[in-house]
This record gives C-alpha cells, sequence and structure tokens, in this order.
C-alpha cells in the first residue's frame, strides 16, 4: 500500500502534467476513452486474462489507426469477434480432454491398443452434435470479424478519398483563378450596324409607279 508521501508525491506529479500539447499527441489520445469503453470484466470470463484482451484491441487498434468513433466501433468489435474466437478454440480443446478422462475405462475395455489421434477419433464420433456447435460458432465469430474488417476498410477508403478530393480541388481553383488573372479579358466586339442612306438619283432603281410612259409610235404607212 503506498505510503501518504507517496501519495502526495503522486498527486504533485499529476498537476504538472497536462496532457498532450501537440496536434499530434492530441490526435493519438482523444479516442482512447472510447476504445477502452468496453466492459473487459464483462467480456472476460473467469480464468481468462483481462490483460490479453487489452493487448489484442491495443494491437488491433496499432494495426489500424482508427480515427473516427464509427471505426474505433468497428475495430472493437474484431477484438470482440477475435477473442470469443480464442475461446471457442480452447472450448474444443478442453472437450475432447475432458471426454479423454471420461472414456479412458471405455478404451482400456474395448480397445488394447489405441493411438492418441484413435481415441479423439472415438470422442469426434460420438460427440459430433457437439463439436458442429463449436464450428458454428466459430463460423458466425469468423463473418463477425470480417465483416467489421471490410467495414472498417471501406470507411478508410471513402475517409482518405474525401481528404484527397479536398486537398487537390483548392489547388485547382487556385490554379485557374491564377490563369483568370493573368489572361486580358477578351474584347467584346460590336456587330457592324448597317447605315441606310438614301439612294442617289444615278443609282436609285427606276419606280415602275413613277416612270415616264414612253411616247406612241407613229402609225405605219398603210
Amino acid at each position: 500500500m503506498a505510503s501518504q508521501a507517496q501519495l502526495e508525491a503522486n498527486r504533485r506529479n499529476a498537476q504538472k502534467s497536462t496532457g498532450p500539447k501537440t496536434p499530434e499527441g492530441r490526435a493519438a489520445v482523444r479516442l482512447n476513452g472510447l476504445r477502452h469503453g468496453l466492459a473487459s470484466g464483462i467480456l472476460v470470463l473467469e480464468g481468462e486474462s483481462e490483460a490479453d484482451f487489452e493487448n489484442l484491441l491495443d494491437s488491433l487498434a496499432a494495426e489500424h489507426q482508427p480515427a473516427t468513433p464509427t471505426e474505433v466501433l468497428l475495430v472493437r468489435q474484431m477484438a470482440m469477434a477475435g477473442w470469443r474466437l480464442q475461446r471457442i478454440v480452447h472450448m474444443e480443446a478442453a472437450h475432447y480432454r475432458l471426454r479423454r478422462s471420461d472414456l479412458e475405462d471405455y478404451f482400456e475395455k474395448h480397445y488394447t491398443d489405441l493411438a492418441e489421434p484413435d481415441r479423439l477419433a472415438i470422442i469426434a464420433d460420438r460427440d459430433d452434435h457437439t463439436l458442429i456447435n463449436f464450428s458454428r460458432y466459430e463460423a458466425r465469430l469468423e463473418r463477425s470479424f470480417h465483416k467489421a474488417l471490410t467495414a472498417l476498410e471501406r470507411l478508410r477508403a471513402q475517409r482518405n478519398s474525401k481528404m484527397t478530393n479536398q486537398s487537390q480541388f483548392p489547388q485547382r481553383a487556385e490554379t485557374a483563378s491564377t490563369s483568370a488573372a493573368a489572361t486580358p479579358p477578351a474584347r467584346l466586339v460590336q456587330p457592324n450596324k448597317l447605315r441606310l442612306e438614301p439612294a442617289s438619283p444615278m443609282n436609285r432603281p427606276p419606280n415602275p409607279i413613277h416612270s415616264p410612259v414612253p411616247p406612241a409610235l407613229p402609225p405605219s404607212p398603210s
């Protein structure tokens, strides 16, 4: 048990620490509470190691680097599925050990020379229903793990694509703005207006209404 002096020293040291100050440090710890919010005391059964589960969770988080609450939840689902998969493996092995012990007298009475694989084969034949259930649980947990992994990879791809687009579009806009500023605006050319001027007498076409009537020709001599 810590002494009073040690407790006081711990309090003084805690007051000196203000947490991470850089943006990278804050980003690294801002999701710690959510990632470790899972009540491992409920998921981890008696005889299992809570520290091992926390190490599994931290390892998956370090590998996949979740950056959003949704990604953190998906990593937690992967950790839970992976932890329960390990449990199924241990349960199956324990089942074989227990059944072998229960059938030891049966083996000695009915078989004179049995190798260890032979005993396991007899157990599997007698307890196929239990082993099939183990296999079903294992398949279901594997699907849960890979489903969470696929969703996590899809979210990360969408986030990376969005960040790439956001980083590229401002550059395109800046390039277009610079190009527009360097190019002088095009001059608007007014269409030539037709000037309607009265025609001169020399160029004016004859008006059939006001044209003079030519004189009648004299009659030809008979």
